[in-house]
């Protein structure tokens, strides 16, 4: 009977920053025990024989390539297979990292893939330690903006064909319960638009405006365009 096992190569670029050296493998049967140390190395070339043809083990991969990038953008075609993902969007970034924790808790580990993010001794190339960096600072920037909208909770808004935009603010606007309401604000943050912004008390602050023509107390404004 041959062994079969999902081998997820998607995921080697990036697990082993969160699970340490391994890479994820479902185990439906195993006659075999896999090393304690789940340290083995493989090869593209390698993990493409386990298709239960050259091997008796059915290792499943992607053609054996790492697929990372694939994963965000849907494109699983012999020319879209890529691992390059250090240009991706810090929201990709962490949805990427968000599969890489899923599949960490679901699939056993045996090994690392040789390539672009480990080298032939299994350590982190200079590319897989960018990578690394750089989720980790997407993740910290969710951190932070989680904080800031608790803070500074969003406004609810509606639009009228005679009336226009309307902002204000309520104890459960922005999907933040709380037990105060706030009044709107023009909250701005570098590099980006302003939002709405339901302020507890109204403070002086660069980042901070209030809606012109509104009453800096009223919990309503109007958006003049």
């Amino acid at each position: 009977m041959f062994v079969k096992i999902a081998l997820l190569s998607i995921f080697f670029a990036l697990l082993a920053f969160y699970y340490p050296s391994f890479v994820p493998l479902l185990a439906k049967f195993a006659p075999q025990k896999p090393n304690p140390k789940n340290s083995r190395l493989f090869t593209p070339e390698e993990l493409q024989l386990y298709n239960g043809n050259d091997k008796p083990e059915l290792y499943l991969a992607v053609l054996g390539k790492d697929a990372s990038r694939s994963f965000i953008t849907g494109k699983f075609g012999e020319n879209d297979v890529d691992d390059r993902v250090s240009d991706l969007s810090q929201e990709e970034l962490r949805s990427l990292n968000h599969w890489v924790g899923f599949y960490g808790k679901e699939y056993k580990r045996v090994g690392k893939l040789i390539g672009s993010y480990y080298d032939k001794n299994g350590e982190l190339t200079g590319y897989g330690r960018q990578v690394k960096k750089l989720i980790e600072v997407a993740e910290l920037a969710k951190n932070n903006q989680d904080l800031e909208k608790i803070k500074y909770p969003p406004c609810n808004v509606e639009w009228g064909a005679d009336t226009g935009t309307r902002v204000w603010c309520s104890n459960k606007s922005g999907g933040v319960t709380r037990d105060w309401v706030g009044v709107p604000r023009q909250l701005y943050q570098p590099g980006q638009d302003y939002r709405c912004a339901c302020v507890q008390t109204p403070e002086l602050s660069a980042n901070l405006k209030e809606y012109e023509g509104c009453d800096s107390t009223s919990e309503s404004c109007l958006v003049k365009t």
